[in-house]
């Protein structure tokens, strides 16, 4: 891939990640906020140049005016970002535009939007976001919803967040205060050349962009830039030790002159006593405190990590072991199990469908009918479904029209009580279908169930953890937060709704399905117990699809449900209830877990 010149090399960093995310010959959209120049030092005039399209954000008029005749086919917004939708008046400057200076260019009326709403002006899925707020990050970041948008690459202006005039062991980078925001919501740094940090989402796992990539260049403008940085660093660090250097030296000379008897300097050192005693008392209290107010800012973020919602987020901590309760080995199987059909639909995953099919397997239900519908893999797929097929109740390898329809030909093949499909690179977890088997046969009255996930990458390493609180169907009717991986139904509830799965989803197929158990009436229980391990990786069909196809499919439903498009602020009012409900839970879950109570 290559972009042309966007400003010095800057455009091969550019390369580097957008050609491993999209591919070669990918023609994107972009959202630049800040955009300053539509040439000069840009990150999108290359882009643009080679078929990408976008919007541009620039409250300055006369750089906005730049944009309208060197962007035509860009969506280009005379406007600032902000916390909060208004119109103010302020003064245009060579400095930020939500800065006053004395360098007044002119006096205009400029709307602020929020980031939420220039986002939401996008075509489509926006696969580069640049945030160049000149210190206004956090601002412009704490405006946005990533984890609803989900930019593929965040890049971040961090100039005016670098440690400049404040050297020393109390010196803190400014861009602590908002990179967390990009943090939590499933982003992770990929890069930073000393200004620009570029922060790329968490589901592209095959993205090891190195140093080599772009190495800092000296062709690079931002080289000589970082360069200065850190040599006006080392430099203010070095004229402050020389000053307290002079100071202490002039005072010991003073000291030894006035000892030596050459001339009366004992006021002026009773003066600098008393200057100094009366500095050591203020900062005496205050170095009691800091520790203090450290501590508690520390415990603060502490705190909004756990009052964070955690359903939606795909990876919440670093890697470490699965690690699954002795007791989900023991779970008792009902008297007479009910039978349990469980279908796998494949394609190409060979990589992790050995595994998807022990977890099934290695269970020992006594009463199970397990058949994988296979859409005519060419990997090593086949090998294994020949090594297990004695234990499968059957499998076929051939071309289908996608998941639902996989899904669909394994459920008229085979035959069960009990239902429910389990995809190619998640996992069951042990004592799940005796425990789901004995949960239907004490509950006659309850038609789906669905318990708690865990999380999991590539390599089978625990990430995350969602702890669901109750059922909740008036949820539901806003968003899908039941982990599929975990869901059961009765068979006679399956054939009430017409005995499929909508062919017309890719996506949304089993929040679909949801709907439609809601709206005959079914009844629905959250079991309370992990049921399921979900697989985070790069080529997963959810974190490939949520943006293309992902938002247009859940629009679609909420759009059957309330007969309208339901903006995001009514979303989140909506689950607002079932959120807290589940962050209570988490808190209860995590604290029950270090008690090291059973649950």
């Amino acid at each position: 891939m290559h972009y042309g010149a966007m400003g010095g090399s800057e455009c091969s960093m550019l390369d580097a990640i957008l050609s491993r995310i999209m591919g070669p010959s990918h023609q994107g959209q972009y959202i630049d906020i800040g955009a300053a120049h539509p040439v000069i030092l840009s990150h999108t005039n290359a882009l643009y140049l080679s078929g990408w399209r976008g919007i541009n954000v620039e409250p300055r008029y006369d750089r906005y005016q730049l944009f309208l005749e060197a962007r035509p086919e860009d969506t280009n917004l005379h406007c600032a970002v902000g916390a909060m939708h208004a119109k103010p008046e302020f003064l245009e400057s060579g400095q930020s535009v939500l800065q006053d200076s004395d360098a007044t260019i002119e006096k205009r009326l400029v709307e602020i939007l929020t980031g939420n709403e220039v986002l939401a002006k996008a075509s489509g899925p926006v696969d580069l976001l640049v945030v160049h707020a000149d210190g206004f990050e956090e601002e412009v970041l704490r405006s946005m919803d990533l984890r609803l948008y989900k930019p593929k690459v965040v890049i971040v202006d961090a100039m005016r967040s670098l440690k400049l005039v404040t050297p020393g062991p109390w010196a803190t980078d400014g861009y602590e205060r908002w990179e967390y925001l990009l943090l939590s919501s499933g982003y992770r740094l990929t890069y930073s050349n000393g200004i620009d940090r570029f922060y790329v989402r968490d589901d592209f796992q095959n993205l090891p962009v190195q140093e080599l990539d772009y190495a800092g260049s000296s062709h690079c403008p931002t080289f000589y830039i970082r360069k200065w940085i850190l040599s006006e660093t080392a430099r203010l660090e070095q004229a402050h030790l020389e000053e307290s250097n002079r100071l202490r030296l002039a005072h010991q000379r003073e000291i030894e002159l006035l000892e030596a008897g050459l001339f009366d300097k004992e006021r002026t050192i009773l003066e600098q006593g008393r200057a100094l005693d009366a500095y050591r008392q203020a900062y005496y209290p205050l170095s009691l405190v800091l520790p203090a107010l450290r501590t508690g800012v520390a415990w603060c973020k502490r705190a909004k990590d756990l009052l964070r919602p955690r359903l939606g987020n795909l990876r919440q901590y670093q890697p470490r072991d699965l690690s699954v309760p002795p007791h989900y080995f023991k779970s008792s199987r009902p008297i007479s199990p009910p039978r349990i059909l469980l279908i796998t639909p494949s394609y190409q995953q060979g990589q992790f469908i050995e595994f998807t099919m022990r977890s099934v397997l290695d269970q020992g239900y006594p009463a199970l009918s397990y058949f994988v519908q296979d859409g005519g893999s060419t990997d090593n797929t086949l090998e294994i479904l020949r090594k297990y097929e004695q234990k499968l109740a059957g499998w076929i390898s051939a071309p289908d029209r996608g998941q639902a329809h996989a899904i669909n030909l394994g459920f008229a093949r085979a035959d069960g009580e009990i239902m429910g499909w389990l995809n190619s690179d998640d996992l069951l977890l042990p004592g799940s279908l005796a425990y789901v088997g004995d949960y239907f046969t004490r509950h006659p009255d309850v038609d789906v169930v669905y318990g708690n996930r865990l999380l999991i990458d590539e390599n089978g390493q625990e990430i995350g953890r969602w702890i669901l609180p109750g059922h909740d169907g008036r949820a539901l009717q806003w968003a899908d937060y039941v982990p599929q991986e975990t869901l059961f139904w009765r068979r006679e509830l399956w054939d009430r709704v017409g005995a499929n799965v909508d062919e017309s989803f890719q996506f949304a197929m089993d929040w679909d399905l949801l709907v439609r158990f809601q709206e005959v009436g079914a009844k629905f229980a959250h079991l309370p117990r992990f049921l399921g391990a979900f697989r985070v990786h790069s080529e997963q069909k959810t974190s490939a699809s949520i943006d293309d196809l992902g938002f247009k499919e859940m629009t679609r439903i909420r759009n059957r449900l309330h007969g309208r498009t339901p903006g995001y602020t009514e979303i989140r009012a909506a689950l607002a209830r079932f959120l807290l409900h589940h962050i209570l839970h988490d808190i209860l879950y995590r604290l029950r877990n270090r008690l090291g109570l059973k649950q």
